[in-house]
C-alpha cells in the first residue's frame, strides 16, 4: 500500500490519499526507473573514484560527469509523474505533487516508490503518518 499526504493551497487542508494496489505494469516502470537511478549512481561513483585516486578523466568521461553530476532534476520529473501514475486518483497529479509536498518532497516520493517496490509499510516515520 503506498499512501501520500497533500496540501491543498486552495482549500487550505491537507488531503490523504492511499493506494492499496500496485499493477505489475506500474511496478515494471518503478523498477526501470529505479534500475536507472542505480547505474546512473555506480557510474558516478566509478568517476568520482577515478579522480579521488588522481587520474585525469577522458573528455567522454568529463562529460558524462558533468551529465550525471546535474540529474536531480530529470530524477525529480520522473518520480512525480510515477508516483502520480501509481495512485489511481485525479487529485493525486503532477501539479497536485508540486503544490502539495513540503520541500522535502523528493524523500517523500523516494518512501512511496520504496514502498510501491514491496518495501517496509509505512511506520509511524513515514510522511504520509505525520
Amino acid at each position: 500500500m503506498i499512501k501520500i499526504n497533500l496540501y491543498d493551497p486552495e482549500t487550505d487542508e491537507t488531503k490523504h490519499y492511499e493506494q492499496s494496489r500496485i499493477s505489475f505494469g506500474e511496478l515494471k516502470k518503478v523498477l526501470k526507473f529505479n534500475k536507472m537511478q542505480q547505474e546512473d549512481a555506480a557510474s558516478l561513483k566509478i568517476l568520482n573514484t577515478k579522480m579521488d585516486n588522481g587520474k585525469a578523466l577522458t573528455s567522454a568521461e568529463e562529460k558524462k560527469y558533468v551529465e550525471l553530476s546535474g540529474k536531480d532534476d530529470v530524477y525529480l520529473d520522473v518520480m512525480e509523474e510515477l508516483v502520480a501514475s501509481l495512485f489511481k486518483n485525479p487529485k493525486v497529479t503532477v501539479q497536485a505533487i508540486d503544490d502539495g509536498l513540503e520541500s522535502d518532497g523528493m524523500s517523500t516520493l523516494s518512501d512511496i516508490l520504496a514502498d510501491a517496490m514491496g518495501g517496509v509499510e509505512a511506520d509511524a516515520n513515514h510522511p504520509a503518518k505525520k
